[in-house]
């Protein structure tokens, strides 16, 4: 009978231990999801420990911007002022001033009248000395100045910006300059060509083609996707860079030196004119002068060069400018100083200068611009032709940039 009793009683107590633990697990359970949910709450949220690690994140980060902004603009005035420009900070409505050259893209920064400027990786937009950048705008001609350490040798060389669409001017009506080819009248009225042919000087027709039959280089790509066109269009860059001045030689200061092959091209001054070049070893020249995933280089074309003289016309207190020919009679080794609109110079005078035009003519398909020093009555506008060995020391270039 005792036996019964105490096997019961075990049995009892068996089962009280079993109630227990499994109370135990519940209750541990409900901690556990109580605790987890809490976890949860702390991590996620508006004010959770993750959402507020992300706008810690993100504060570290703008203000690392900022900083980065404000030492870039710092440095800019810095080295205006060892290049000998201005030490004015950016005022009201222009950023031309924060573009230093180390940013790794283009950059589009605006004047003061709210033009728009596209500044290609690796250059600065370079302020002349003595100038505010408050009068600094897109009608005087932006210039801006390769500072990469890329090639020492292109370094310090300048392009200015030719707007296309509409410019706002100081003080005056805006003006609307349309990317295109173009004839013009004595009085310097323009009249837009398209891709009509447009007779040369010796009666040739040319035309910019894609490509050409009769021997000389034509553009990379001129009307093709993503070519100049399209990228200098108004409604895309809206517009596209020329060189400050025709080519010069980066290797050489006094006179033309070695073979075309031991020559650099510059578009600085100081160094020697760059003559005694072909067509095609202009063109080959100009777009090997930068390589760069950012932007093209190449040899001048017809629409760049006869809408720049639309912009000059419309931008400088010449507005017969494509009707100047020659100002010099003999070659002026570092360019003239008599002949610059709009900070470009010798677009009338000096050297000739090749295009990647075509005249439709087999002995002489290479059409080259501008006025040349002992030609009198070659005037910025005209289009002339000659051979493709031709090269002589009125025969130069002038480099073209697009983004």
């Amino acid at each position: 009978m005792k036996e019964k009793v105490k096997e019961e009683q075990r049995k009892t107590k068996t089962k009280q231990a079993n109630g227990i633990t499994l109370i135990a697990l519940v209750i541990t359970i409900i901690v556990l999801l109580i605790l987890a949910g809490v976890s949860i709450a702390m991590l996620t949220g508006n004010n959770g420990i993750l959402t507020q690690a992300q706008n810690a994140k993100n504060r570290t980060e703008e203000a690392q911007g900022e900083e980065e902004n404000r030492l870039n603009e710092y440095n800019n005035i810095i080295n205006n002022y060892v290049n000998g420009g201005t030490t004015e900070t950016p005022t009201t409505g222009s950023t031309l001033g924060t573009v230093t050259g180390n940013e790794k893209s283009n950059t589009t920064v605006q004047d003061s009248l709210g033009n728009k400027v596209v500044v290609p990786a690796g250059f600065k937009v370079y302020i002349p000395e003595g100038t505010s950048l408050e009068d600094y705008n897109v009608e005087n001609g932006i210039i801006i100045e390769d500072v990469s350490a890329k090639d020492e040798i292109t370094k310090g060389s300048q392009f200015v910006w030719i707007p296309t669409g509409t410019i706002h001017r100081k003080n005056k009506e805006d003006v609307t300059i349309n990317l295109d080819r173009y004839t013009f009248a004595s009085n310097g009225d323009a009249t837009q060509q398209g891709t009509n042919e447009i007779d040369e000087y010796i009666g040739n027709p040319c035309q910019e083609l894609a490509s050409s039959s009769y021997g000389n280089t034509t553009a990379v790509n001129i009307d093709g996707e993503n070519g100049f066109l399209e990228k200098a269009a108004p409604d895309a860059t809206g517009g596209f860079y020329i060189g400050r001045y025709e080519a010069r030689d980066g290797k050489a200061t006094s006179a033309r030196t070695g073979s075309t092959e031991d020559r650099q091209v510059v578009t600085k001054a100081g160094s020697f004119v760059y003559n005694y070049v072909t067509q095609s070893q202009a063109a080959t020249l100009s777009r090997n002068m930068y390589t760069s995933s950012n932007f093209t280089s190449d040899l001048i074309n017809s629409y760049a060069w006869d809408t720049a003289l639309v912009f000059i016309q419309s931008c400088s207190d010449d507005n017969r400018y494509s009707q100047q020919n020659s100002s010099n009679i003999s070659l002026s080794t570092t360019g003239t100083t008599n002949d610059v609109k709009c900070n470009i110079y010798d677009m009338a005078s000096n050297c000739y200068e090749w295009s990647t035009e075509t005249a439709k003519n087999k002995t002489y398909p290479c059409v080259y611009r501008g006025g040349n020093y002992g030609n009198s009555d070659i005037m910025a506008s005209t289009r002339y032709g000659d051979t493709m060995a031709f090269n002589v020391g009125r025969s130069s270039f002038r480099p073209l940039l697009y983004l």
